[in-house]
């Protein structure tokens, strides 16, 4: 595993386009990614241009969201990883969510302001990477990415980071965007049937006692 870590490093260094910030994340999503291909880093860099249109720093509280379109059960997932290191919304904060429609492309939204931008990568982009050997002699093969010849990987890899944002991606805006203000709970309360911690948000009152989502039997 050390060694796994050492050789990200390696190639995450030997991109000449990013600054040491970006590097850090991009080897830090490269890490938890788990393996080197062409969609993750598309997502990254995707990510990237989108702050930028928006003139906006990487989010570490939760006053952006993204919406992405990718769904499931397609060659998407490793883009949304991108996406979610290069802009700081992710899943966990709460502030990434998916709408799926089998698309690489997401929208940025500046809560505070009310401002979005929509970022689409490019047809002529998604051609490329769909032609490339790591997916036609690969993945189409049902061979995991992990077991992929590493030349052929890295170089699916590093192939954006030499192009600039407006040849891998569209963008709209920034435009208006009505944002959905309602507040997140801070509160803590105890289901009085299991006992479980739960987000007082999400406790239902089932005769006379405020119980979990698990424990409330009139879920449909």
């Amino acid at each position: 595993m050390l060694d796994r870590f050492a050789k990200h490093r390696e190639i995450v260094n030997s991109i000449t386009t990013l600054d040491d910030t970006e590097k850090e994340l991009l080897y830090s999503a490269l890490n938890i990614h788990g393996h080197f291909c062409g969609g993750m880093p598309m997502g990254y860099l995707a990510g990237l241009a989108g702050l930028k249109a928006l003139g906006a720093p990487r989010e570490l509280n939760m006053d952006k969201e993204v919406i992405i379109f990718v769904g499931d059960h397609h060659a998407g997932g490793c883009f949304a990883d991108g996406v979610q290191f290069a802009t700081g919304c992710t899943f966990g904060k709460g502030i990434m969510r998916k709408e799926p429609k089998g698309k690489w492309c997401y929208l940025l939204i500046d809560k505070k302001n009310e401002k979005a931008v929509k970022v689409t990568v490019k047809p002529e982009i998604m051609k490329a990477a769909f032609n490339s050997p790591f997916i036609k002699n690969y993945r189409t093969k049902g061979i995991p990415p992990t077991e992929v010849d590493q030349e052929v990987a890295i170089k699916a890899f590093l192939g954006l980071f030499s192009k600039p944002f407006e040849e891998i991606v569209n963008i709209e805006g920034p435009f208006d965007y009505k944002v959905d203000k309602t507040p997140s709970s801070h509160n803590l309360a105890f289901c009085e049937k299991c006992g479980d911690a739960v987000a007082e948000n999400y406790l239902r009152v089932e005769d006379g006692k405020k119980v979990c989502l698990d424990c409330f039997t009139y879920n449909s």
